[in-house]
């Protein structure tokens, strides 16, 4: 009788360490910070624990036919995308972001864990460094400019686990 009288609490531990993973997903066209007209996606997942609090992030922004992603994190002033020196700029300037320096903001949430399906509204307020010729994939993202973008997100895959489950990226298709 005592190996019952602790299988009871392992069992609802066990039931209780559960948690629904979210993924949601926006797109949208526009232009990039060449000039160059295409299609943006950003996603990210959310974990809601049946104990416990709920985990999200970061946004990632990948561009089409890019291998440029960026990250949009939780910080205490919003969600922020940071700048990397040597590789972001203010539009107009030859140098470099400093360290830390935001140049991207989601603004209509202060947490990814308070986002849902919806219109995210997006600044961005850098551009990437002019590439040279020994880039062989540039970076590359939406064009900087004052209003912002509007995605329009969907809840793409909502799935409850009792182990706990990473989603996958989703794909993101390359026109050309």
């Amino acid at each position: 009788m005592k190996p019952m009288r602790y299988l009871l609490p392992v069992l609802l531990t066990w039931a209780l360490s559960g948690c629904t993973n979210y993924l949601y997903q926006g797109q949208l066209s526009g232009v990039d910070a060449y000039g160059n007209n295409g299609r943006f996606q950003l996603y990210w997942t959310k974990t809601e624990k049946l104990i416990g609090s709920t985990k999200a992030g970061p946004a990632i922004l990948r561009t089409e036919c890019s291998f440029t992603a960026i990250a949009f994190e939780d910080q205490p002033d919003g969600i922020i995308f940071r700048g990397e020196p040597g590789k972001d700029r203010i539009p107009g300037k030859a140098s470099t972001v400093e360290i830390g320096q935001p140049c991207g903001r989601i603004l209509n949430h202060a947490k990814l864990a308070e986002a849902r399906e919806g219109e995210l509204l997006i600044t961005i307020g850098c551009e990437p460094m002019p590439p040279d010729e020994f880039d062989v994939r540039p970076r590359n993202y939406l064009k900087a400019r004052a209003d912002p973008y509007i995605f329009p997100v969907f809840e793409k895959i909502k799935r409850w686990s009792l182990f706990g489950e990473t989603l996958e990226a989703p794909i993101m298709n390359c026109a050309h």
